[in-house]
C-alpha cells in the first residue's frame, strides 16, 4: 500500500505529465511553456521515484494505475485514453529517463499508427521509457469466473458424420476418431455410399495410412441400408452446426463428393444442403457453395426451396440473379420450328367436334405473327428534363407517400406490418442518403397515424449512432433537422441514445453522444431518470452529469438518493448536482463525505471534490486544516485538502491559509504542508497569488524557493 506522500507525488506527476502532453500539442517547438512543462514533469518523476530504480504505470481506458492507486482525474483520463488507443498496457520510466526523452515520448502519443508505439520509441533512440502492449492472443470470452471446464473434444469432420450414418448411427472407435486421415479418395467414399443405399453391406475399416482414414476391406455386420434422404439430412444438419474455417473446409469436401455422386442422389443431397445454407442470414456460405456449381442446378434447388420454406434475403437475391441470367441467355424471338408447331396444332382437326371445310380452309390460310416485346436499350439521357423524375430519391419518396396513404386508408383491412416493414427500410434509406427531411416527415406521419410501435423499432442503437455521426459533420440547418428527428422519435430514441452512451468505449464518440443527448434538453429527462437505478456506477454518474447539464430539477429526489450511492464517485457527482440545482440542500452533506470515518474514503472524497470542481467544498476543506497536526496523524488528509483547494482556486481561501505561507521556527505547519501550499498556487489567479510567490522567493527553505520560481515561470 503506497504511503500518503507517494499518493500526493503520484497525483502531481500524472497531472504534470498530462499537462505537458497538452502543452506539446498546443505550443510550437522551442516555446518556453513546453520546456518548462517537461522540466517540471522530470522533477516530479524524480521525486516520485525516490530510491527505486523505475516507475511503472498500468494503463486503463479511464485512468492510470500505480500500485494500488488509480488516478482518474480528467487530465489522466485523456492521457490514458490516448495510450489505450495505441494498445499500451504498461509504461515504465527508468531511473535514467531525461526530460528530452519524456518530450519525445509524449509527442508520439496521439492518433493511432500502424506501428506499435514501443517500436516508434525504439526507432527514435528512446531506451529509458519502455512500453508493454496489450496481448490479446490468449484472451477468451467467458461469462463464468469459475475454473474453466475441460476442453471439449474436436468435433467430427464431415466425412466422419457420413461414415457414422453409413454405419447405422453407431459411434466409431476411439482409435478411429484419433486418426487425422480420411478415405483414400472421394470416389471410394461415393462407392461406399452407393453400396449402402442399394442395400449391400458396407465395408469399412480405419487405416492410418489411408487418405481419409477408412479403407473398404472389412464388412460391417448387420449394417442397414442407408436411404438417400438420410444421407442428405445428415450432411445438411452437419453444415448447419459448424462455423468458421471448419465450415469452409466442409463445403469444399462436399463439392468434391457431389461431383462423384450419380443422379438422382446428387440432386437430393444438393437440395438438402442448399436448404440448410439458404436459411442462414449470412449468405457467405451459400455464395461460396453456388460459385462452384452449375447455375442450372443451383437455380432448380432454390426454386424448389422458395416454394416450400422460408429462405433468407441473400438466397432470394441469388435466386433472382440466376433467373435474370437464364432469361438473358434465352433467344430474343420465337424460332421457326415453334411457329411451325403452332400451325400444325391449330390446323389439325378438333377431336371434340367436326371441322367443316370452310373452317379447314381458314385454318390453312391463317398466319401467326409472334411480336418481339423486348425493345432495344436506350440511354436515360433521352428522357431530357424528365430524368429527375426517375431518380432513386424521387422514387423512394413517392413510394413512401403511397405506402402512408395505404396505411391511412379507412377501407384497409389487411395486416399493416408488411407496409410498416417497407416504410422502416425506406426510413433507413433516407438516413443513409442524407435525406433527413424525408425521414422526419415519415416519422411525423407515423406518429399521426398512431403507429408508435413502428417508431420504436426505427429508434434502435444503430440509427442513433448514425444520426449522431451525421450531425457531427452536418451544416447547421441539417443538424437542426436531425435534432428535430430525434425529438419526434420520442422516449424510444432517448432510451436507445442512453444505451449507446453506456456501451460506447471510444472517448470521442462517447463525447458526441453525450453532447447530442444534452442538445435534446428536457426531452431526454424521462429516459435518463430510469438509468439512475442502473447497477453500473459510471452509467449513473454520467446520467447525473447529463441531468445537471440540462438543468433538470424534476429528478432531484432521485439524485438525493444517489447522494447515498455505494460508489463514492457517484455520490460526489450527486452532491455537485444538488448544490447546483437545489438551494435547500443541507451544507453538511459535504462534511459527511470529507470527514468520513474511513480515511481512505475521506481521501478519495477530497480528491474528487477538487477534480469535480465543487466550490461549496472550500469551507469544509479549510475547516479540515484548522489547528496543527502535531504528530502527523492526519497529514495525508491535510495534504489532499491543500491540493483540492488549489484545484478549486478560490482567492478568498488564500487569506485563511496565511499561516502556511509564513516561515516559522516551529515544527508546524510542517514543511511538507507549507511546500504543498506553495505548489497549489499554480492554479490560483495571478493577482491573488503574486504576494505569496514573492514571499516564497525570499523563504529560508530552498525547496519553497524552487517551487515559487517554477510557478512564476510556468
Amino acid at each position: 500500500m503506497p504511503s500518503t506522500t507517494v499518493d500526493v507525488r503520484l497525483a502531481d506527476f500524472v497531472r504534470g505529465l498530462a499537462l505537458a502532453w497538452k502543452n506539446l500539442a498546443a505550443y510550437p517547438a522551442n516555446h518556453p511553456a513546453r520546456a518548462g512543462a517537461l522540466e517540471s514533469v522530470h522533477a516530479r518523476l524524480a521525486d516520485l521515484r525516490g530510491p527505486t530504480s523505475e516507475v511503472v504505470f498500468g494503463v486503463a481506458p479511464d485512468g492510470l494505475i500505480y500500485g494500488d492507486s488509480k488516478i482518474d482525474s480528467l487530465y489522466a483520463q485523456k492521457l490514458a485514453a490516448a495510450l489505450h488507443l495505441r494498445g499500451v498496457a504498461l509504461m515504465r520510466f527508468a531511473a535514467q529517463t531525461t526530460s528530452d526523452e519524456i518530450g519525445i515520448f509524449l509527442g508520439m502519443v496521439g492518433p493511432a499508427s500502424p506501428r506499435p508505439l514501443s517500436e516508434e520509441l525504439t526507432s527514435a533512440g528512446i531506451i529509458n521509457i519502455n512500453l508493454q502492449h496489450v496481448d490479446y492472443s490468449e484472451v477468451r470470452m467467458t461469462s463464468d469466473l469459475a475454473e474453466p471446464a475441460a476442453p471439449k473434444p474436436d468435433a467430427p469432420t464431415l466425412w466422419e458424420e457420413i461414415l457414422r450414418a453409413l454405419l447405422g448411427g453407431r459411434h466409431m472407435s476411439a482409435e478411429a476418431e484419433a486418426r487425422a486421415a480420411g478415405l483414400r479418395s472421394v470416389d471410394e467414399l461415393a462407392a461406399m455410399i452407393m453400396k449402402s443405399i442399394e442395400g449391400e453391406p458396407s465395408r469399412a475399416e480405419f487405416d492410418p495410412n489411408a487418405t481419409f482414414g477408412v479403407k473398404i476391406t472389412a464388412r460391417v455386420p448387420d449394417s442397414p441400408a442407408m436411404k438417400p434422404v438420410k444421407l442428405a439430412d445428415t450432411i445438411a444438419i452437419y453444415l448447419g452446426n459448424v462455423t468458421g474455417t471448419r465450415k469452409k473446409v466442409s463445403i469444399q469436401q462436399l463439392l468434391q463428393l457431389l461431383r462423384a455422386l450419380p443422379e438422382p442422389l446428387r440432386k437430393t443431397v444438393l437440395r438438402a444442403v442448399t436448404g440448410a445454407l439458404a436459411a442462414e442470414e449470412d449468405g457467405a456460405s451459400l455464395r461460396d457453395f453456388a460459385e462452384e456449381l452449375p447455375a442450372e442446378d443451383m437455380l432448380d434447388a432454390l426454386q424448389l426451396l422458395a416454394g416450400t420454406q422460408n429462405i433468407s434475403q441473400h438466397a432470394l437475391t441469388l435466386l433472382r440473379s440466376l433467373i435474370q441470367t437464364r432469361q438473358k441467355a434465352m433467344p430474343a424471338a420465337v424460332g421457326g420450328d415453334v411457329a411451325e408447331d403452332l400451325f400444325k396444332l391449330f390446323g389439325d382437326e378438333d377431336i371434340d367436334r367436326f371441322n367443316p371445310p370452310d373452317h379447314q380452309a381458314l385454318l390453312d390460310a391463317v398466319s401467326i405473327d409472334v411480336p418481339l416485346l423486348a425493345g432495344p436499350l436506350r440511354s436515360i439521357s433521352e428522357l431530357g428534363a424528365r430524368v429527375d423524375t426517375v431518380t432513386d430519391d424521387v422514387l423512394n419518396r413517392r413510394l413512401a407517400q403511397t405506402l402512408l396513404e395505404l396505411l391511412a386508408s379507412p377501407n384497409r383491412s389487411d395486416d399493416p406490418e408488411p407496409i410498416l416493414g417497407r416504410l422502416e427500410s425506406l426510413f433507413r434509406v433516407f438516413l443513409d442518403g442524407g435525406n433527413f427531411a424525408e425521414a422526419l416527415e415519415l416519422v411525423d406521419r407515423l406518429r399521426d397515424l398512431e403507429f408508435d410501435g413502428s417508431i420504436e423499432r426505427l429508434a434502435d442503437v444503430e440509427t442513433i449512432h448514425n444520426l449522431v455521426e451525421q450531425m457531427h459533420s452536418a451544416p447547421p440547418e441539417t443538424a437542426s433537422i436531425i435534432q428535430k428527428l430525434a425529438e419526434r422519435m420520442g422516449v424510444a430514441a432517448a432510451h436507445m441514445l442512453l444505451i449507446a452512451l453506456a456501451e460506447e468505449n471510444n472517448l470521442g464518440r462517447r463525447r458526441r453522444l453525450f453532447d447530442f443527448a444534452v442538445s435534446l434538453g428536457p426531452a431526454i429527462v424521462p429516459a435518463a431518470t430510469r438509468f439512475l437505478a442502473d447497477d453500473r456506477w459510471f452509467v449513473v454518474r454520467n446520467v447525473i452529469i447529463l441531468l445537471r447539464s440540462v438543468e433538470d430539477r424534476t429528478s432531484l429526489p432521485e439524485i438525493r438518493r444517489s447522494a447515498e450511492h455505494a460508489d463514492l464517485r457517484v455520490r460526489m457527482e450527486a452532491i455537485k448536482s444538488l448544490f447546483a440545482l437545489d438551494s435547500t440542500v443541507p451544507s453538511d452533506i459535504l462534511d459527511k463525505a470529507i470527514h468520513a470515518a474511513d480515511s481512505k474514503l475521506a481521501e478519495t472524497a477530497i480528491t474528487l471534490v477538487g477534480n469535480y470542481g465543487i466550490q461549496e467544498a472550500v469551507q469544509p476543506l479549510l475547516r479540515m486544516l484548522d489547528g496543527n497536526d502535531v504528530f502527523g496523524a492526519r497529514r495525508g488528509l491535510r495534504l489532499r485538502a491543500i491540493k483540492a483547494l488549489g484545484e478549486l482556486a478560490d482567492p478568498a481561501a488564500l487569506q485563511q491559509l496565511e499561516r502556511f505561507f509564513r516561515d516559522s521556527w516551529l515544527p508546524w505547519p510542517s514543511k511538507v504542508e507549507r511546500r504543498a501550499a506553495y505548489e497549489s498556487l499554480a492554479s490560483y489567479p495571478d493577482a491573488a497569488r503574486a504576494p505569496y510567490l514573492e514571499r516564497g522567493l525570499a523563504s529560508r527553505d530552498a525547496a519553497i524557493r524552487a517551487v515559487c520560481r517554477k510557478v512564476s515561470h510556468g
